[in-house]
């Protein structure tokens, strides 16, 4: 409660401060109930809105207020009576005082009256005590504000009126509920009938307020409201609200549905009678339809009054919204069929009371037909309807629509979204004036109440007919007027009780009085413009009517819709209509009439072209196709009590069936203008798919725009079509027998029309005869669906105890069928499909029902099937059974279905067979002779020569012709038949057979494997012989458990055939032999001539042999090795060359198919598309396969007796794969090499065991190698003698007059693989791995690097190739601990550092036998493999950096000239990268490589001393000074793309070079060992780096700019006669170098060496200092003799800045130098003189230039004369001449 106290508080202060001065008794109320509240903010736990409503304290403040009339303390006021009302905190007897003040109030402006709203709803709400007068007061002070024109409070207190009004209905009911105190007042009233009751207080309320709403409306004074007036609209409004919300208390209280009698009703009937606008006509329609709705059981004669003014105003003459609010009503009274019942029993089984329910019908049907052109109907009026004519005595509209309405702007249709209204009228309260109405609006209410019509009566009928399933109806059951379960539910039959009879009995009477007209204007809805969802609907509404005048028994109704939902299902063309066919059958043409009278129907082929061209054009629209789904439902739910109306059905679906599913295309049309139907099956339904293309084909005939939307939505219904079709006929399986006898009679009868066979069913039937066309396609539907009941109700055929006559019936039927000459040859195989299939069916049915089939029964059966394979016409029949040619056809159609009945046959009772295995595999092997031998070819007279040496010894494998065939077989298709039958043995029957009866079952897979009919069978004969092999085996495991000695018998080679019955050996020898000739037949498979074939039988060959290895014996393994896999492996490559050659000759006569298809007609890939390519597959799976056992069976292998001989022929065979095929076979040989090698077999224990075998690998690889290399073929031939002679028939494929040429375009990817697997070689044999064989390996190895003529290469410049990581892999795998070994690794290595510089060619001159056509394959750049070697060649180095033959053998010294030749070319350098992240280029990574090797190495190189050979130490200093030589004054120019920046790093780069130089290379450079030569040669490298600048005596000061920067980029030019560095005297042009700062570095160099001031290997740096003291002597002389010559010579003119600078750097460095001391050689004369002494001294340098220095003195630069000056100053101080107090001028 703090929330009202806070709330009061604060209002009270604002009352207060509104109201101190003029109203002080206000300001004392709201002070002293603030105290009031104040008090009880003290005293918790007190509930501070009961104490407020104990007194009137709280309200007096604001009731003051309120009295004053001012605004803003009104307002204040009634804020705080709503809290105080909404917690319930003012005493009750206050609400009167509270409801005048709100009465005073209610003049001010609409803020206060809206408040005023605002309060009184929770004042009556929270105070239910309110009753009476104060009710009354309080209505009236909304009623008065309801008056208001103000809007918003109009619109308010209508707002609140309504819920009040509501309010006092609930208090009521609340009132009822509970129990009446004592004292409670009571209230007594008089009903018109004189009756008198009590009523409570709410009661009481409620009713006097009815009471005076109904009096207000009807313009009469109230008795309880003291109103004077009230809108009649409203009044409505609040009648109608009441009505809604509490229809069930006007039920219960006699004096409220008094009110209604006496008041409500005379109120609507007298307004009804006056003419109203819109607002009130609308407003008392909707309190009919409550009355109507609810009040119908109460008030019965008011509602037919009520009904029959509705229908009245459904006349034309009225307005068109009024009409439109009836149709309205009554589509609301439609939708309840308990009411339309109610209607029905009322008044139109009472003789004496109006036929409301008939009537409404008939006005909904004469309203539909008023204006027929607005929703394009065929026909501009309603057909009569005669219904005195007889029971079949009616008229129906036809369909005319093709389609469903498009949606055109301009086409007259009704939708449910054109024609309707977003808010209905009766709904559009808001309206003074009717509201727009489309003009179909009327019709579609009147097609709605129809459909709800029909639809009560089936919600309320059928359910009572289909309490657990609708499947079966029987007439017994609709009889009885109760519902039968299916079979398949219970067979139970549950009587019906009276009542449920009673309600029957009223649907019937309302069926029957309905039916007429709900047929006429449903048939002319159907024939509108309807658009889906209305169409749609009333076609459900016109299903659910037909099924209940079928579950009624009502036959005349029921034939009647269905007979015209048959016309609506198919097109109404001319063409379908029977008389307009020629029956060929009959040999000539014939009248009219005579196809009329006869029932012979007519194939589509025997149609001429005119008639097939009308009825492809015929297109079933979407009206046509739902009407055939709803036929097809109320068939299904009907079947049981359809009796003869089955053949009006059945004849619809086969039309149906025919348009939607077997319509072929018709003669003469051109390809590609409809698609062609669906090719000829037995089932008479074919695929959803190509039904809806064909029938959208056949839309599209003639015209190339695309489908419509309505065409594409063709491909539901059919699909929904095509299953409801395959339902029904599955129910027929629970109709009762009556029933599907009628059912079956209807068949039989569509079925002899279909083959002109005289049928009694159509005397009986005439009556019923149809004049539509009978028109099938290859097979007939009747008979398609006798076999179809037949098989799915086998149970009720043949079971003995009932009724035979469907059996005979059916059987009796198709015999005499198949039998009857005329008959088309199709219609007569399917009979005789049928037959076989019924034989089946009942075999199968006899077997499920009795375990094991009878053997009359099975001899019954079989004899029939034997009748229908082998067939003979019946002696003295018409001769026509033995036309010439008959015989030979039928026999070829008969074989197929026996073969195909055999299949059945053994799927279904093949378990019961106990003998004739071996008869069936004889008849089944049969069919593939033809195929096996078709192919048949000869040779040329190599190749026949080859086979008769092969034929001789070989008769394990089969090298034959027969794997190199060209198609010319025409197959006959029986072969996929048959193939059915011995599939099923082989996966079911195995078990049955005998051994011998699994040895003629292997022998037919191998003749299914190798017939060439049919490719996907030859695959999965292979499959099957590999499930036999696991077969075998298993039964060899369990023999062999169940034995105790082991089978040790080998394995004769006459045994292995596969037409010799096996012998009486052992069972687990038996078995063996089972098993070999399994493995044999795989092998001759493996080399037939389809490679899908044959390497899909290779693959089944390996996996068998490798799944079941571990389980093999010494001499199996002996006989898979010698008898399979070797011969196996030389067929394999006989046969890929011959391929070749075959292929070859072929070409020669230009008679080859071409190479991009296969002999099917298949486009192929280009790896795939020659002979060899495909054999090249199959040699790769046959070494894989071969590689796998000897890898993973090598321990069994191994202790064979001739595994020696094995392991040389496998080794054999592989170096042969490898050298002398393709590319792809050469990459899986040495990939298979690689399996066999890459792991020890863990049986084999002793490592001594294995390595002889890995040592043989090893020469195998050194072979390949060197054969790869060389290209020497006589190698080949050595191996292939080395072999034993008596593998010589195993080795047909090596001989010199097979094998081809060794290949000369290895892939990279087989060299990797190559080179990869001398890892796993190295592993075993490393212990025996000598320097020599390390030596042959390296060779290889980098032969194999620069192999030259691949294909391809892979990019290699920002990472290794795949082949140069394989290279260097192996060479980190070598024992680098062995001596001798990181020499030779260092010096191949550091060969590869010069790969990316000179190529391949260039590095190896003794390899320069390559064509320029090879060489131009090679594009390797072998950038990568420099940046990685170099890496290797540091780490390497810096391992064995303490060998001493690296430095004797002269590795060292090529260690540094692979560093010093990207130095030497620099700039020339290909680039580093190409999108690598490393952007340094080759020269520096080089230096920097160089520096690391110089910096450990020139230090172990002096340390050895003379164990070094002085031409190896020599030869270092010389590389090495040449490498400097090169790089510091490299010749190559920096690109033009390289920025200042970066030519800088450059600069600096060379700088720190010098800086190593100077301070790491010179301590040894000056030991004596070191030539002189060499050391005056480095300084003069120096020097000439320290050159500034060349003077230019030519024009160049008149050539461009860009030419002069190119030459300044240069440090040397040959043409030496312009340029020079010594002249004296010149005014030419000065050009600079361009690295400027690293000639002042080389410049400072020269000084330093000179300089004493590093006193460490004092001797060494003398020797340098005296090598080094000349050059720079002789540079300074030069320069000062240049600049004093030049300075006459420029007058005025200034120096240029570089002779400058070069001069104040050299004489800044000269006052700095201090000499080391005797290292300027004196002449012998000046020995022991002054000059000796002061050259030898630290400042010799400055007494060597006096001279020069002096003449200096008159120099015009202040500069340079003064620090010429400081130069004498210091040579004076030396000798005592002078003092140097003064500082030079430095």
């Amino acid at each position: 409660m703090s929330g009202l106290t806070a709330f009061l508080q604060t209002e009270l202060l604002s009352l207060s401060s509104e109201a101190r001065r003029k109203h002080p008794e206000i300001k004392e109320a709201a002070e002293r109930l603030s105290a009031i509240l104040r008090s009880f903010k003290e005293r918790p736990g007190y509930n501070i809105a009961n104490e407020l409503s104990k007194s009137e304290d709280a309200l007096r403040p604001f009731v003051l207020a309120c009295e004053t009339k001012q605004v803003k303390l009104v307002t204040i006021a009634i804020g705080c009576i709503q809290k105080l009302i909404s917690f319930h905190a003012i005493p009750e007897t206050s609400v009167r005082t509270i409801l005048r003040k709100l009465t005073d109030i209610s003049v001010h402006g609409v803020e206060i009256q809206l408040k005023i709203l605002q309060t009184v709803l929770p004042l009556l709400t929270n105070y239910r005590s309110v009753h009476d007068d104060i009710l009354a007061e309080a209505l009236l002070i909304c009623f008065r504000l309801q008056d208001s024109k103000i809007v918003v409070v109009n619109n308010t207190a209508a707002a609140t009126l309504r819920q009040l009004v509501i309010f006092v209905f609930d208090k009521v009911t609340r009132e009822d509920a509970a129990t009446a105190a004592d004292d409670e007042p009571k209230h007594e009233i008089e009903l018109s009938s004189g009756d008198s009751i009590t009523l409570r207080p709410c009661a009481k309320d409620a009713y006097y307020l009815f009471q005076d709403l109904c009096l207000l409306t009807n313009n009469e004074p109230p008795e309880f409201l003291r109103l004077n007036h009230l809108s009649k609209t409203f009044g409505l409004e609040l009648v109608e609200s009441v009505l809604t919300n509490h229809y069930t208390l006007f039920r219960e209280h006699k004096e409220l549905s008094s009110l209604l009698r006496e008041r409500v009703c005379p109120l609507i009937i007298k307004n009804f009678s006056e003419k109203h606008e819109f607002p009130q006509t609308m407003r008392l329609t909707r309190v009919v339809y409550i009355l109507i709705k609810q009040f119908s059981e109460i008030l019965v004669t008011e509602c037919e009054i009520f009904l029959s003014m509705f229908v009245k105003i459904l006349e034309p003459e009225n307005p068109h919204w009024q009409r439109v609010l009836a149709m309205e009503i009554f589509r609301g009274v439609c939708s309840d069929s308990m009411l339309l019942c109610s209607i029905y029993k009322w008044y139109d089984r009472q003789g004496s009371s109006t036929n409301v329910f008939r009537d409404m019908i008939t006005a909904f049907g004469r309203l539909a037909t008023e204006r027929p052109q607005l929703i394009g109907a065929t026909q501009g009026g309603r057909d009569s309807i005669d219904h005195g004519s007889g029971p079949g005595g009616y008229s129906l509209h036809t369909t005319g629509s093709a389609t469903f309405t498009g949606g055109e702007a301009n086409s007259p249709c009704l939708s449910a979204g054109g024609s309707t209204m977003r808010i209905q009228c009766i709904d559009q309260l808001d309206k003074a004036d009717p509201p727009a109405i489309p003009e179909t609006y009327i019709f579609y209410l009147a097609a709605v109440c129809l459909n709800a019509i029909a639809d009560g009566l089936a919600g309320f009928a059928l359910p009572r007919f289909a309490a657990g399933s609708v499947r079966s109806l029987s007439s017994s059951t609709i009889k009885s007027a109760a519902s039968e379960r299916p079979r398949a539910t219970t067979p139970d039959v549950t009587q019906p009780s009276e009542s449920t009879k009673r309600d029957l009995a009223l649907i019937t009477d309302m069926a029957n009085v309905a039916w007429p007209g709900l047929l006429a204007a449903m048939s002319f809805y159907l024939s509108a413009n309807l658009d889906e969802e209305l169409f749609q609907s009333t076609m459900r509404s016109y299903q659910n009517f037909t099924n209940v005048c079928g579950v009624l028994d009502l036959v005349v109704p029921r034939d009647a819709f269905l007979t015209n939902l048959c016309k609506n299902a198919i097109p109404a063309a001319p063409v379908l209509s029977s008389g307009l066919f020629s029956n060929k059958n009959a040999g000539s043409s014939t009248s009219v009439a005579t196809v009329s009278t006869t029932t012979m129907s007519i194939a589509y082929s025997d149609l001429p072209v005119q008639q097939q061209q009308l009825l492809a054009n015929i297109v079933l629209s979407d009206k046509n196709l739902y009407s055939l789904r709803v036929l097809l439902n109320i068939a299904m739910f009907l079947g049981g009590v359809l009796g003869s109306s089955w053949y009006l059905i059945l004849e619809t679906l086969q039309q149906a069936d025919f348009l939607l599913f077997n319509r072929p295309t018709p003669k003469g049309t051109t390809p590609g203008s409809r698609e062609p139907g669906p090719p000829s099956v037995r089932r008479t339904l074919s695929g959803t798919t190509t039904s809806a293309s064909s029938i959208a084909a056949q839309a599209n005939a003639g015209s190339t725009d695309p489908p419509s939307t309505s065409q594409l939505m063709d491909a539901d219904h059919i699909a929904i079509i095509h299953g409801s079709l395959n339902r029904l006929f599955e129910n027929s399986r629970y109709l009762d027998d009556g029933a599907f006898n009628a059912f079956t009679v209807a068949l039989c009868r569509l079925s002899s029309e279909a083959s002109g066979l005289p049928s009694q069913e159509e005397e009986t039937a005439s009556s019923t005869k149809s004049s539509r066309a009978k028109i099938f396609n290859k097979t007939s539907f009747a008979i398609e669906k006798l076999r179809y009941i037949s098989t799915l109700d086998m149970g009720r055929l043949i079971n003995p105890d009932r009724d035979p006559g469907a059996w005979d019936l059916i059987t009796s039927h198709l015999i005499a069928t198949a039998n009857y000459p005329p008959t088309p040859g199709t219609i007569r195989t399917q009979c005789c499909e049928s037959i076989a299939d019924i034989v089946i069916s009942a075999m199968d049915h006899s077997l499920s029902e009795h375990k094991e089939t009878e053997e009359n029964l099975q001899i019954r059966l079989l004899k029939a099937l034997n009748q229908c394979i082998n067939f003979s016409p019946p002696k003295g029949d018409s001769p026509i059974f033995n036309a010439d040619g008959e015989k030979a056809k039928v026999f070829t159609e008969v074989q197929r279905t026996g073969l195909e009945t055999l299949n059945k046959l053994l799927q279904t009772s093949g378990h019961s067979f106990t003998c004739g295995w071996g008869l069936i595999f004889e008849m089944v092997k049969h069919v593939t002779a033809p195929s096996i031998g078709a192919h048949h070819q000869d040779y040329d007279d190599h190749d026949a020569e080859v086979k008769s040496n092969e034929d001789d010894a070989r008769t394990s494998i089969d090298t034959t012709v027969s794997s190199l065939r060209t198609a010319k077989y025409q197959p006959s298709g029986l072969i996929k038949v048959a193939f059915a039958s011995l599939q099923l043995i082989c996966t079911d029957f195995l078990s049955l057979l005998s051994p011998d009866c699994l040895r003629q079952c292997i022998a037919t897979l191998g003749a299914f494997g190798m017939q060439s009919e049919d490719v996907n069978i030859s695959l999965t004969a292979i499959g099957l012989l590999w499930n036999l092999s696991d077969f075998i085996q298993t039964k060899r495991l369990d023999a062999a458990k169940k034995s105790s000695q082991e089978d040790n018998t080998p394995i004769e080679r006459e045994w292995l055939n596969i037409d010799q019955p096996l012998g009486d050996e052992k069972e687990l020898t038996t078995l063996s032999i089972l098993w070999m000739l399994l493995l044999l037949q795989l092998s001759h498979i493996c080399t037939d001539w389809r490679p899908e074939v044959r390497n899909g039988a290779n693959q089944t060959l390996f996996r068998t042999i490798m799944m079941n290895g571990s389980l093999l014996n010494q001499h199996l393994w002996s006989a898979c090795v010698w008898e399979v896999l070797f011969p196996l492996l030389d067929a394999i490559k006989m046969s890929s060359i011959r391929a070749v050659r075959m292929m070859q000759a072929q070409a020669n006569k230009a008679s080859s198919p071409t190479a991009d298809r296969d002999a099917s007609g298949f486009m192929l890939h280009h790896s795939r598309d020659t002979a060899d390519k495909q054999w090249d597959e199959t040699k790769v799976l046959v070494l894989t396969g071969l590689s796998g056992i000897f890898r993973d069976f090598l321990g069994k292998l191994y202790t064979l007796s001739r595994f020696d001989r094995a392991w040389s022929l496998l080794l054999a065979q592989l170096e042969d794969s490898c050298l002398r095929s393709s590319q792809e076979v050469s990459l899986a040989s040495i990939k298979s090499f690689q399996s066999i090698v890459s792991r020890q077999p863990p049986e084999v224990s002793s490592t001594e065991e294995i390595i002889p075998l890995w040592r043989s690998a090893w020469d195998s690889w050194l072979l390949i190698g060197e054969s790869m290399v060389m290209q020497d073929d006589d190698t080949m031939e050595r191996r292939s003698k080395q072999l034993d002679s008596d593998l010589h028939l195993l080795t047909l494929s090596l001989s010199s007059s097979s094998a081809a040429a060794i290949s000369d375009d290895f892939s990279q990817d087989m060299l990797t693989a190559y080179v990869s697997m001398f890892t796993d070689l190295y592993r075993v044999i490393a212990p025996t791995f000598s320097l020599k064989d390390t030596e042959n390996l390296l060779g290889i190895l980098k032969n194999v690097l620069v192999y030259s003529t691949s294909v391809q290469y892979r990019p290699d410049i920002d990472h290794l190739s795949p082949l140069q990581e394989a290279v260097l892999k192996v060479m980190q795998v070598l024992d680098m601990d062995r001596p001798g070994i990181p020499p030779l690794v260092l010096r191949d290595l550091s060969e590869y550092m010069t790969l990316a510089f000179l190529g391949p060619q260039e590095a190896d001159k003794s390899k320069n036998n390559l064509s320029p056509q090879q060489r131009r394959y090679s594009t390797v750049t072998y950038i990568a493999l420099n940046k990685e070697a170099s890496k290797m060649v540091v780490n390497l180095f810096n391992t064995h950096v303490n060998d001493l033959s690296l430095y004797a053998e002269g590795v060292y010294e090529r260690m540094i000239g692979a560093f010093g030749l990207p130095m030497k070319l620099k700039y020339d350098c290909p680039p580093s990268y190409k999108h690598g992240d490393d952007k340094t280029p080759l020269w520096k990574l080089a230096t920097t490589g160089l520096l690391e090797v110089l910096r450990l190495g020139l230090e172990k190189l002096h340390g050895f001393g003379e164990d070094v050979p002085l031409d190896r130490f020599t030869g270092v200093w010389r590389t090495l000074i040449d490498i400097f030589h090169g790089s510091l004054l490299s010749p190559s120019t920096p690109p033009s793309s390289m920025t200042i920046e970066e030519l800088d790093v450059d600069e600096h780069f060379d700088i720190s070079v010098l800086s190593v130089i100077q301070n790491d290379i010179v301590i040894y450079l000056g030991e004596p060992r070191v030539p002189d030569e060499l050391i005056e040669k480095l300084v003069d490298v120096v020097r000439e780096s320290s050159r500034l600048y060349y003077v230019d005596e030519s024009d160049s000061h008149r050539q461009s700019e860009e030419e002069i920067a190119t030459k300044e980029l240069a440090i040397e030019d040959e043409s030496g006669n312009e340029r020079s560095g010594d002249i004296v005297g010149t005014t030419g042009t000065i050009v600079p170098v361009m690295k400027e700062s690293f000639a002042y570095a080389a410049l400072k160099t020269l000084f330093i060496l000179c300089s004493a001031e590093k006193q460490d290997y004092f001797q060494v740096r003398k020797r340098i200092a005296r090598a080094a003291i000349p050059v720079l002597l002789e540079r300074c002389e030069t320069i000062l003799r240049n600049y004093t010559a030049d300075e006459p010579l420029l007058g005025r003119c200034p120096f240029p800045r570089v002779r400058k600078e070069e001069m104040l750097f050299f004489l800044r460095q000269s006052l700095e130098l201090r000499l080391q001391r005797d290292i300027l050689a004196c002449k012998e004369e000046d020995k022991g003189t002054a000059r000796q002494l002061l050259l030898s001294g630290p400042r010799g340098h400055l007494f060597y230039l006096y001279p020069t220095l002096c003449r200096m003195i008159t120099c015009d630069d202040p500069t340079v004369v003064s620090l010429i000056r400081d130069c004498l100053q210091i040579a004076g101080a030396e000798i005592g001449l002078g003092s140097i107090a003064q500082p030079p001028s430095i």
